[in-house]
């Protein structure tokens, strides 16, 4: 860990910083299990949430390490023992895989909750700027130590190849992100044709080609083609931005595809064993939707 003396000064925290948090502790002690408890509201939000507080026990125990991560923050003592067990908590999400937005956006939250009671507390008054000043120091100093153990996983996971295997990583990520671009272009061609046949349904339709009943329910099933495509491609994007990717986006694709031979075919009454298998079709990727949009929660 770099040295937490030069840390302190990169973020310019220096003893009158510390005196403005020893001036907030006895104010934000009273304010403890409020934040205790709006805290948990904020990351069950989180759709992982319940991957990594699994149990009662679990909660608690994080609980009671929040408590004590709160009142070290208002200690007024930032040696290197501090920074030590900030370390030691990045070095924990990292084991159990906890991501990093998850460790930003619960920092956003904790910025915002101390601001609210410093406002409520203090109000507009110089003394309040320098309060929320030194205490989003400190903040922002939290949050370097926290995710510099995310930094120095991927640093030693990388040092300890060889020649070869860096190579080979440096070349596969290359080949990765060009099939990515490749899969965004196919997207790009497969979206002019859905657009082509949307058209066409719309010229059969208005000429008479086909049934209006049936007009209908063709250009409406390629509509929902054309917006499933269209949700694909923004998840793609997603994906390239650093995003997951996004398997659910793929079977909304394939349902929307069998929602449109449904809508045709259910106008044929000789077609109902056809119909029945398109229904069990349906079924069957609902159930894959439905778990997949369900098992992070």
């Amino acid at each position: 860990m770099e040295n937490f003396e030069q840390i302190k000064r990169d973020f310019e925290f220096r003893d009158d910083d510390v005196r403005n948090i020893l001036r907030l502790k006895p104010v934000m002690e009273k304010y403890k299990e409020e934040f205790i408890e709006r805290f948990y509201k904020f990351i069950f939000r989180f759709p992982e949430a319940g991957r990594y507080l699994k149990s009662e026990e679990i909660v608690k125990r994080h609980q009671d390490k929040l408590r004590e991560w709160y009142d070290d923050l208002f200690s007024g003592r930032y040696d290197y023992s501090y920074f030590a067990k900030l370390y030691r908590i990045g070095e924990k999400h990292v084991e159990i895989g906890l991501p990093t937005h998850y460790v930003n956006a619960s920092f956003n939250f904790i910025r915002r909750f101390f601001i609210e009671k410093i406002n409520q507390e203090f109000g507009l008054s110089e003394e309040r700027n320098q309060l929320v000043a030194s205490i989003g120091k400190l903040l922002d100093i939290n949050l370097d130590v926290l995710t510099a153990a995310y930094r120095e996983e991927e640093l030693s996971r990388y040092q300890i190849m060889s020649k070869f295997e860096k190579t080979l990583f440096v070349t596969a990520k290359k080949f990765s992100e060009m099939l990515d671009f490749a899969l965004v272009g196919a997207l790009i061609l497969v979206s002019f044709f859905v657009l082509g046949l949307f058209v066409y349904d719309i010229y059969q339709l208005v000429f008479g080609i086909v049934p209006i009943d049936k007009g209908i329910l063709m250009t409406l099933g390629t509509l929902l083609v054309l917006w499933a495509v269209s949700e694909l491609m923004q998840e793609e994007i997603k994906h390239l931005k650093g995003g997951g990717f996004a398997i659910g986006a793929f079977i909304g694709v394939a349902l929307a595809a069998v929602i449109r031979k449904i809508l045709i075919v259910s106008l044929s009454a000789e077609k109902a064993l056809e119909l029945l298998s398109f229904g069990a079709i349906v079924l069957a990727l609902g159930i894959v939707y439905w778990l997949l949009m369900n098992k992070k929660v």
